[in-house]
This record gives structure tokens, C-alpha cells and sequence, in this order.
């Protein structure tokens, strides 16, 4: 049985993304301005704010999938995840690999270790992709053997797990385990600092009808929880608990659950998504890989005026090429009969599908798992 599209998701899915490329255009103002210590605190207090992003991004990815495939795994679930996810991810790497190497004029050593170090070891922004991947496994095995244990016990062992994982990596440095070092720089990558998003996200997607009448029955506590989670997170701020912002944070984990909530609440109060967020959310995945590329050559392009710009502008043009450019880039490849092996696949929407009504079912519809 075909089962309805979850509208909502498109709104949430737009939301994180836009976030991630207002972070990064924040963070790059921030790296070319002479800036006084109150705006650098403005800065920091919002990216800290909006850091709920790419845990979106990674929760989404599993409540759509478990929504769509929470008793059984389909053919081609593998095939389909590399051809239009994977093998892109590996692509915009290069992208971003050789538009350093025109730069610094790398050899060819130095190239190929560049490459190894986003494409293997994640070591950029698009490192979200191999842990969807892990995500994609843990899946698998949820499938197959999550109905032998009770879902309260799973959720409550994995915010241990994670809190736990998450804690170590912010309140212990390097230098406190000299023989370990490595692992700080890789503590990003293994699905352990990501296990809650997952399990809570696979049990909303696995019961849609229990997870969307608890939203409404738990409403006003979601809206307090929020704002409490806000209140901890300037806590932190002011007694300097933490100072990385990062979305590797234990005060983020509930955090982003509550916000993934109050999104989905305020989304299901829309008579229908708007046309931007649909397009937005379609788009998603090459805006959020590719935004950085088009930003750093916005930014050298910038250097070059003679023109003082002010700050607030920089980063609205920033933001703006993020997206607008990432979104012509991603639509002129898709024209490409194997554009969608390169900056991933996007959705076909007929004419009948327009508007987006979130009152439509639509046949044959299947959500997508990223």
C-alpha cells in the first residue's frame, strides 16, 4: 500500500538547510572582518542557536526511511543510495579538491591526499553523508532485530551512549590522552555521536500516527523544552562549559529533538508548504554540499573590489550565492543525462503536484531517504 507523502519533512528539510548556509556565511564574515567583541558574541550566540542543522539533516534521513521501510528493506536500497548519494558526495569532493589545487598549486601527492582526506576521512562539511551511510546500516540491523527489545529502553540507552560519547570529546582535550590523539579529529564520524537522532527518529517514522498525536498532546511541553534548552545552552555560553561551536555538543541532543518537534508542529499548522521551502528542500542536498565552493570564489571575487562592503551585506550576499548558486549549479547538471550521479537526483514534480496541497495523497510517492 502506497502511503502519503509527510509534507512536513519538506519544511524541516528546508529549515536545516537554509541554516547550514547562514552558519557558514556567519562563520566566513566572521573570518574576513576586523569584528568588536560584542558582534563576535552575536555571531557565536546564534550559530549556537541554529547548530540543530546538520543533526536535522541526519535525523531526517532516518525517519524517512523507517517511515517508508520500517518492516523490511527493499531491492535496490543499496544500489539506489550509492548511485545518487554516494557516488555525488565522492564528486563534490573533488570539486572542492581541485578548486583548492588551482589555488595552491598542489602536486599530485598532495592532490590525491587532499581528496583521500573528504572523500575517505570526512574531513569537511560534507561528512553528514558517511554518517547517513552508517545510519543506512544501523537500519538494516533495526529492521531485523529492534522488535526484540522495547523502544523506550533503546531510545534511553542510546541518549546514554551518546551523551556519554559527545561529553568525553568536549570536556576532555588531546592533550589529557596524548595516545589517543587521533581520535579527536576523527570523534565526528562514528555513529556512536549520532545514535539518539537515529533511534528516536526511527521510531517516529515507524509509528507516524503515535509520534504525530504525541506532538499534539505534548505541545506546550515541547514550546517550554525549547525555550529550557535555549536558557542551558546561553548557561553554557556564560559560565564557558564549552566554547566550540560545533553541532557535536551533548546540550544539543535534546535540543535538536525538540526543535525537529516544534518544526514539525508549526509545519502541520501550514494549509500547504510554501513554493520556496518545496524548492529548497528539493534542492537540499547539492546546496549543502556544494554552498561552500560557491562562497570561497564569491569571497575571492569580493577581494578583488575596490569596494568596501559592509559586513551585514557580505553576509546576505553570501548567503544568497550559497543557495542561488548551488541551486543553478545542481539544476544546469541534472539537465545532464548523468547529472544526478553527480550532485545527486532530484524530484520529478508533475504538473498536478505544483501546488503542493497538503491535503493531496499522491500515488506511487516515496520519500526521499537523505
Amino acid at each position: 500500500m502506497m502511503k502519503e507523502k509527510i509534507e512536513e519533512v519538506y519544511f524541516i528539510r528546508a529549515i536545516a538547510c537554509l541554516c547550514v548556509v547562514f552558519i557558514h556565511s556567519l562563520t566566513l564574515t566572521q573570518s574576513n572582518y576586523q569584528l568588536p567583541a560584542t558582534t563576535v558574541n552575536v555571531i557565536f550566540l546564534t550559530k549556537l542557536m541554529i547548530m540543530f542543522a546538520t543533526p536535522l539533516f541526519v535525523m531526517l534521513s532516518e525517519f524517512l526511511l523507517s517511515y517508508s521501510y520500517s518492516n523490511r528493506i527493499p531491492k535496490g536500497f543499496w544500489k539506489k543510495r550509492v548511485s545518487y548519494i554516494f557516488i555525488p558526495f565522492l564528486f563534490i569532493a573533488l570539486l572542492y579538491t581541485i578548486d583548492t589545487w588551482f589555488i595552491k598549486d598542489w602536486g599530485m601527492e598532495r592532490f590525491v591526499e587532499v581528496y583521500f582526506n573528504k572523500a575517505v576521512l570526512g574531513l569537511w562539511h560534507g561528512y553528514f553523508v558517511l554518517i547517513i551511510f552508517q545510519f543506512y546500516v544501523l537500519h538494516v540491523l533495526f529492521v531485523k532485530y529492534a522488535h526484540h527489545f522495547k523502544a523506550t529502553w533503546l531510545i534511553i540507552i542510546s541518549f546514554v551512549i551518546n551523551g556519554a560519547y559527545l561529553s568525553f570529546f568536549n570536556f576532555f582535550g588531546p592533550g589529557d590522552f596524548p595516545e589517543i590523539d587521533l581520535l579527536w579529529k576523527y570523534s565526528k564520524l562514528p555513529f556512536l555521536g549520532w545514535i539518539l537522532y537515529f533511534t528516536v527518529a526511527f521510531y517516529a517514522g515507524k509509528h507516524i500516527n503515535v509520534f504525530k498525536e504525541g506532538l499534539q498532546r505534548y505541545k506546550h511541553y515541547i514550546y517550554v523544552g525549547v525555550l529550557a534548552n535555549i536558557a542551558l545552552l546561553l548557561c553554557v555560553e556564560k559560565f564557558d562549559l564549552i566554547r566550540l561551536v560545533s553541532s557535536k555538543r551533548p546540550d544539543l541532543l535534546l535540543y535538536t529533538i525538540l526543535i525537529f518537534s516544534m518544526l514539525f508542529l508549526f509545519a502541520q499548522k501550514l494549509r500547504k508548504i510554501p513554493s520556496f521551502f518545496m524548492i529548497i528542500s528539493k534542492y537540499s542536498y547539492s546546496i549543502y554540499l556544494l554552498h561552500l565552493l560557491v562562497m570561497y570564489n564569491l569571497i575571492r571575487f569580493l577581494k578583488d573590489l575596490p569596494m568596501y562592503i559592509n559586513m551585514g551585506v557580505y553576509t546576505i550576499l553570501l548567503f544568497i550565492a550559497g543557495i542561488g548558486g548551488s541551486l543553478l549549479i545542481s539544476y544546469l547538471l541534472n539537465l545532464l543525462p548523468f547529472g544526478a550521479f553527480l550532485v545527486g537526483k532530484l524530484k520529478k514534480s508533475g504538473a498536478k503536484d505544483k501546488r503542493y496541497d497538503k491535503q493531496r495523497t499522491n500515488e506511487g510517492y516515496a520519500p526521499s531517504s537523505y
